[in-house]
């Protein structure tokens, strides 16, 4: 849901929350002003706002502005991610297919790892294809709401291998997931097994600690790695 506060009722929102609620406001900065008792909102609204400027520069203005509740930027409303999607444009167009098949690969294995941190399922898998000549096409599959790897980069695969019929050389790849809904990772009981949900946990966790592209499957790992260097 939403909450819409009237102006009069701004600073006594404000006021007793702390200071790490403001936007932007970063683990220095948090220590800085807590050494010197800065800790909630009101005291930083208290502040004159030129030793805010001395301490932090001119960010220390856009800081006490916050915590006064002045902000003219435009509000948007909130609405929930559609899809979630990634391409990519190559250097020079190609027709290796063992290359294109580990880019597909990697990018799905991206993708899915946002899907899980987010949690979100998808139920629909669009592939596209942009060849040479810039005629582009695209094909979609309906799928069982899912974010697992082994089940998203079967479909794109197949898409792309249905799509890719005129064996031009191609310029671009893009793949997108929609229908999306909140959920956890789902396990197809026929294909999958528990060892390969603990799998994903596992690998999800050594990448949030460690960094992405520290663990990951061979097929799109290696295309990661060069994409990385």
């Amino acid at each position: 849901g939403k909450r819409e506060i009237a102006s009069n009722g701004v600073r006594p929102f404000l006021n007793p929350l702390s200071i790490k609620k403001i936007p932007m406001l970063g683990d220095a900065t948090f220590q800085l002003l807590s050494r010197i008792g800065v800790r909630q909102i009101h005291t930083l609204a208290e502040m004159p706002v030129e030793v805010l400027q001395q301490m932090i520069g001119k960010n220390g203005i856009d800081l006490w502005k916050k915590a006064n509740g002045i902000d003219f930027s435009q509000v948007e409303p909130y609405t929930e991610r559609k899809s979630v999607s990634t391409e990519h444009t190559f250097d020079q167009d190609t027709i290796d297919l063992n290359m294109l098949h580990a880019l597909i690969s990697g990018m799905v294995e991206k993708l899915a790892y946002q899907l899980r941190c987010e949690q979100w399922l998808v139920s629909t898998v669009v592939v596209k294809i942009r060849y040479a000549n810039f005629d582009t096409e695209t094909k979609q599959a309906k799928i069982a709401y899912t974010s697992a790897d082994n089940i998203l980069t079967k479909t794109v695969r197949e898409l792309f291998n249905r799509l890719y019929s005129r064996r031009m050389r191609i310029r671009l790849i893009g793949i997108r997931f929609t229908g999306l809904v909140r959920g956890n990772l789902q396990i197809n009981l026929f294909e999958d097994t528990q060892e390969l949900a603990a799998l994903y946990q596992a690998m999800d966790r050594i990448k949030n600690r460690f960094g992405y592209d520290k663990v990951g499957r061979a097929a799109g790992f290696n295309f990661t790695a060069k994409e990385n260097r």
